[in-house]
């Protein structure tokens, strides 16, 4: 694998404190292209992260007993660059389809199948989000530049510089800005959860760690091995996804803002501890929202220590060294509608009988996720109120070889927002309730919004908990092709490259 021929925050994704997305449309596409030559030279690659991160690490050892936060002359002084298109954007530029038909219809049209709540008046024709803010609903958005540093200054000195070579060949439409949150909070997203604590390794790339999920470079990235479609059958081979050969090394990039009602959330826990004896108040709190999430929220999964938080399973050979089925299988320690279960079950055991099996499709269905929070922490009037009142979450980022097959698109239709799933396994359990919705991301289409999940007492794994509001909405979003290097090159040239 050329690690210099693929955009650096498709694999292994870059390291940040801050980072900005800039969505812009193409006013002059001959322009464009010229502009493109001088911009490639800016792009961040694989090979260049990788490079990144060894110095960060040597940074991090000679930094070792210095306090918090670090002056700017002790960190690495990072300029991450990386360019996607939408589906208008590389039509514009004489550009195809490399085989995705949602990437090139784009994000608006995909997000009542999404499970978005439509405003009034929408229409299946014309769908608008209730949700989505008026840019993300009117904007225009052909394509989007990454800009990631380890410091606001850095990042808005990069941001100048990508609008500067680019000049009026491009409007900017829409500057999104995210920033780690601070303090002992850093890694976490505003719910306060370790966020990022299990990203699949790529065979070939990465040593994985005990227990961490493995998958073929090809399901994230284009046209390498394993960016195929399971068996039909049992017994028969993998099929081969077509792709033009421009697009092979490229990613589809999915980007969400997911607004995040922290208070709203908060108040929920509170008001729906679990009540298991020999628990106060506040750890009933705890575990009622670490069985939501499926983690608690140091990063340890639940299916490992299913009664508290326990630090001793943060080691990187431990925290995912899990399987849902051992020591037993069912949801007495993780449960089935846990958002971390729903969105990677790690392990099925199919029914015989089943219509369509499962266990084939999981070492297909992951993503690598390289999101980051945005917004302000929560003010003591909202935590009074317990009422949000500023707008704060995650800008969402997922790279997947195809979105509907099996990367964020299917994930979020016909996991996160299927309350039959997972299906009933061979040999286990069955309470008879359905799974219900990932109480964190599930989304009930339609303007009732009410949510019903079950599991989420161990104690009672009947029990369904009725969630009337959503705790994230989506306020916008857009799908990107994020092409190898070679192809930056084809395009900036003028060269038209035909689709499948």
């Amino acid at each position: 694998i050329d690690l210099t021929n693929i955009q650096g925050d498709i694999y292994p994704t870059f390291p940040k404190k801050v980072e900005q997305f800039i969505f812009f449309s193409i006013t002059d596409p001959d322009v464009f292209r010229q502009k493109l030559t001088i911009f490639r030279k800016e792009i961040t690659t694989a090979a260049a992260v990788i490079e990144n991160l060894q110095k960060i690490e040597e940074a991090r050892k000679k930094n070792k007993g210095v306090p918090k936060p670090l002056p700017g002359d002790r960190m690495v002084k990072l300029i991450q660059y990386q360019i996607g298109f939408s589906g208008s954007g590389m039509t514009a530029l004489d550009v195809g389809s490399p085989g995705d038909a949602e990437l090139m219809a784009g994000q608006k049209k995909g997000a009542k199948a999404l499970g978005d709540e439509p405003a009034p008046g929408s229409t299946d024709a014309n769908f608008v989000g209730k949700n989505w803010s008026q840019d993300w609903r009117e904007k225009k958005i052909d394509g989007v530049i990454l800009a990631a540093s380890e410091s606001s200054a850095t990042c808005d000195e990069a941001v100048a510089k990508a609008i500067e070579i680019f000049g009026n060949s491009i409007k900017v439409e829409i500057v999104e800005s995210g920033k780690v949150r601070p303090g002992k909070e850093e890694g976490h997203e505003h719910f306060g959860y370790l966020d990022g604590v299990s990203q699949p390794a790529l065979k070939g790339l990465v040593q994985p760690h005990a227990g961490q999920l493995e998958c073929d470079p090809g399901v994230i990235i284009m046209g390498l091995k394993g960016d195929e479609a399971p068996p039909a059958a049992d017994g028969q081979p993998p099929i081969p996804r077509p792709r033009p050969d421009w697009a092979v090394g490229g990613s589809v990039m999915a980007f969400r803002k997911l607004h995040q009602r922290v208070p709203e959330f908060d108040k929920f826990l509170e008001e729906n501890p679990i009540t298991k004896h020999g628990l106060t108040h506040d750890e009933g709190v705890a575990l009622r929202g670490a069985r939501m999430v499926g983690r608690w929220k140091s990063g340890v999964p639940i299916d490992l220590s299913p009664e508290r938080d326990d630090p001793d399973f943060l080691d990187p050979e431990v925290i995912n060294n899990f399987r849902y089925h051992l020591p037993e299988p069912g949801q007495a320690r993780c449960p089935f509608s846990a958002h971390i279960r729903k969105t990677a079950p790690r392990e099925h055991h199919d029914k015989p009988d089943a219509t369509r099996k499962l266990a084939p499709v999981l070492p297909h269905a992951l993503i690598m996720r390289a999101g980051i929070p945005y917004g302000p922490e929560v003010t003591r009037a909202e935590r009074r109120s317990q009422k949000t009142s500023e707008d704060r979450g995650l800008l969402f980022v997922s790279y997947q070889s195809l979105l509907g097959s099996f990367g964020f698109s299917f994930i979020q239709r016909a996991w996160a927002n299927n309350p039959t799933f997972p299906p009933p396994e061979d040999n286990s359990f069955d309470d008879g309730v359905d799974t219900g919705f990932d109480p964190i991301i599930g989304n009930a289409q339609g303007e009732v919004r009410t949510r019903v999940a079950s599991g989420t007492d161990a104690t009672f794994t009947g029990e369904n908990l009725v969630m009337k509001d959503d705790f994230i909405v989506a306020e916008g979003g857009e799908y990107f092709f994020v092409p190898p290097m070679k192809t930056i090159d084809r395009i900036s040239n003028g060269e038209r490259l035909p689709g499948v």
